[in-house]
Formats: structure tokens, sequence, C-alpha cells
């Protein structure tokens, strides 16, 4: 796929660009050597000139970020935000992280010393252009590795951007790169000794690939991959609460997020109720130019990802479901797609068993709360869950029989700075943020004095 800014509200191309050659790593190794050796709280020092010229230009960034894949201004504008969290949380807690832990041995001296493995190789998605690579980059850099990013080639000029960031700051070159680069490229990349690590986000089709190469040539990898998450209401949750966050966790970048709720588990005692009102809420969704403010949802990033959502939402109604559409959308050639909600959704409906990357609600009705983890956990992916219910206690007790890496109740699922995000089975493994996901790309060396 070439590297190219396609308009998906009209989809015109406005601008392509040439792949790069293959990396000089040469310049990743030199800054490594160097920046290696600053403090934490040097780096940190670097980082915070990124986030403060980040901070500077959050509209502009925010605006390029809507107009390469579609998102609402809005949100794109809060994805910014939340990049300067991340800045925030690591340049005030890495120093904690990183230093060294004494262990009581029968060493004279014995301690647990944390250091950065070198150049790490990232590959990111487009669908939060800015968030996805920052939440990467900013520990991995302020533990004291260098970095060359892959962005989707459907945001180049996000990716451009965020080089650029780190140039203005006065980031020494060579800690932060960014290529255009081929998927032979890439791969070349992964096998090449100087790489230490690699770090990717997008399909488990691709993960699957990435991972066995880097597997092949024994490098560290972390997988933050797809997810079909489940979004389980029992019986004694307060309804109306329980669909303000189901339009929140499904509507979030038009449907395009992979720890969005994909699938509404609705125990049959509150299942008409719940089903009702989901529609409403549904039907009042707004759909537009993602830049107008009253739009809720704007296009899918591309043209082929509307093409494949609008399959498998005919394959399932085909397969039995019924589809309850919501609003229509704008006309022309945009990758606009009505948001619908899917009501008798079962197993082997590809509504059930494959991730929507867009504005669907699936909805499947158990008979309790026991049949509603076993049919949560009847999944490939097992990113994240959330449970509504008003007995939290009560719900606690599900917390270990789930099988995710991130287990909400009564909020959707969400990543944050302070708390480890990432998956199990097909949603990848390795954990991105907090004390956790800095430590992925981590030499946790044993340093024993007798």
């Amino acid at each position: 796929m070439r590297y190219a800014t396609i308009n998906p509200v009209n989809n015109q191309t406005i601008r392509e660009f040439e792949f790069d050659a293959f990396p000089d790593l040469d310049i990743s190794v030199k800054a490594f050597r160097l920046w290696r050796k600053l403090s934490v709280n040097e780096r940190g020092a670097y980082l915070k000139r990124v986030a403060d010229v980040l901070e500077a230009n959050k509209k502009k960034y925010a605006e390029l970020i809507t107009f390469e894949m579609g998102k609402p201004l809005s949100e794109a504008e809060y994805e910014i935000n939340k990049v300067l969290s991340g800045f925030d949380y690591y340049i005030k807690n890495a120093g904690r992280f990183l230093q060294d832990e004494a262990v009581q041995t029968n060493a004279s001296k014995s301690y647990i010393r944390f250091e950065p493995m070198g150049v790490i190789f990232s590959v990111m998605p487009w669908n939060f252009p800015f968030w996805q690579v920052f939440r990467f980059a900013i520990p991995t850099l302020i533990s004291g590795n260098v970095s060359i990013l892959k962005h989707s080639p459907n945001v180049p000029q996000c990716a451009k951007a965020i080089a650029d960031i780190f140039t203005e700051a006065g980031v020494p070159d060579g800690v932060f790169k960014n290529y255009f680069l081929t998927n032979e490229d890439a791969g070349k990349l992964i096998a090449d000794r100087r790489i230490a690590g690699i770090s990717f986000t997008g399909s488990d089709a691709t993960g699957s690939i990435l991972a066995s190469q880097a597997g092949k040539h024994i490098k560290k990898s972390v997988l933050e991959l797809g997810g079909n998450d489940a979004f389980i209401v029992l019986a004694d949750a307060d309804i109306d609460f329980a669909i303000s966050g189901a339009i929140k966790s499904r509507s979030i970048n038009s449907g395009q997020s992979c720890n969005a709720a994909k699938r509404f588990i609705v125990v049959e005692e509150v299942a008409g109720t719940f089903t009702e009102k989901l529609i409403t809420a549904v039907k009042k969704l707004k759909v537009g130019d993602p830049l107008n403010t009253d739009s809720q949802l704007g296009p899918l990033a591309r043209r082929d990802l509307k093409e494949k959502v609008q399959k498998q939402v005919a394959d399932s109604v085909a397969a039995g479901a019924v589809a309850h559409y919501g609003a229509g959308v704008p006309e022309g050639v945009g990758n606009f797609v009505s948001p619908v909600v899917l009501t008798g959704v079962k197993p082997g409906i590809r509504a059930f068993e494959e991730e929507i990357f867009g504005p669907v609600w699936s909805v499947i009705v158990v008979k309790d709360a026991d049949g509603a983890i076993a049919t949560a956990n009847n999944s490939v992916y097992g990113l994240g869950a959330s449970i509504w219910t008003a007995d939290k206690a009560g719900a606690e007790r599900f917390v270990s029989e789930l099988e995710t890496g991130n287990v909400f109740i009564n909020d959707i699922v969400k990543s944050d700075a302070r708390i480890p995000f990432g998956g199990i089975k097909r949603s990848g493994y390795g954990r991105e943020l907090s004390e956790h996901g800095l430590m992925e790309f981590v030499n946790i060396k044993t340093v024993y004095i007798n």
C-alpha cells in the first residue's frame, strides 16, 4: 500500500509520498549510545520540550488527524490532550520506576538495575495516529531506548508531523526516526541485529506475521491486536446509564477502536428494555463531516474498511441477525456508514465471531450472569470487557473468570497512562502504559556482589 493522504470524506487523494530508502541504522545506534548515558531527568527534560511543542500546536495537529483519518474534530482534540497526559505521567514517575532495586541475598550487595535495550522498531496504526505512537514512544524513550517508526500508510502527514515535533523540540537526531517503509524493508529491519525489539498495534493477522518474524530472530515483541470486547448488562444494571456507556464505547472513532465494546451481552430479564433504548439512542446519532461540531460519527478511514463493515453486516443479516439502522449518511463518495444495531446475534454469525471496525452494536441475549460470562469468553479475542451492574462487589467475583487483559465495572474499557493496557489470546501479548508497559523494553539486570 502506498503512503498517501486520501480524504475519507470524499476519497480525494491529496498527497502521495515516495517510499524511503532502507534506514541507516548507524544513525540510530549512535544516538542510542549517547541517549542512554543521559539521566532519566535529562531525557525527561527533552520529552518535556516535545510536549511543549505539541501543546502549543494542539489545534493544528487535531485538524491533521481529522483530515487524514476522519474522526470528529472534538475526538481528535481529546486524543492530543490524552497524549499530553502521557508525557506528564512518565516525566513525573519514570525516575522512580527505573531506580535500582535492592534485594536481600547472601551477597554483600545485590540489586536489580533497569537498563535500556537499544533501537526499538514500532509499527503503528491509523485509528489513533498520535496517541498510539506516543503511548509507545514516551516510556520507551524515557527509559533510554531510541525508536524507529513505521506508521500506517494512510496517515503519512501525521507520521511526518510527529517526527517534526521531535526535531523542533531539539531532541538529538536519531532518537526518534520516522520512515515510509515497504513491508519488505520492515521485515529486513526486524531481522537486523541492531534492532532490539518490536512493538506493533494493529490486526491479529498482521501481528501474527510480525511476531513470527521477531521470533525467528529472537527479538522481544509487544503486540496490541484486535478485540471483540463484551459489554455485559446484568439484571440489576441502571439501564439508562448502561445505554450511555454503550453509545460512547461503540461510537468513539466512528466505531474504529480495538477496545470498543462490540458484543452487547444482555441477560434476558432486561434485554427487551435495553435493546429498545439502544436502538432509539443509535437512531439519534448524527453522521456527517467530522469538521462539523454537531457530527458524532465521521466517515471510516478508508473505502476498503467501509466495504468490509458493510459486508460483515450483510452476512450477519443473511445468517439470521436483524438490522436496525440509524441515521442516513451524506450523499457522495465518502466512507460514511449508517450506524446499526444488530439483534438476534448468536455464535456462528460474523457479528459474533469477528471484530467489526465500525459503528455496529451486536446484541446477544443470555439467560443469566453465568451465561453472560461464558458467552463473553466464547471468543478468540481477549482484550477487554465491561460489566454493568448495581452490585459492584458482586461483579468483582467475575473478574477472574473473564478471559481478558482488562475488566471495567460500570465504565467503558479505555486506556490510561496510569494502568497497564493489553490483551490475551488473539488480542496479543505484553503490556503498554504504566510501570508495566515501561518495563517491556528494559533489560532487567541482576547485579550480585560477593
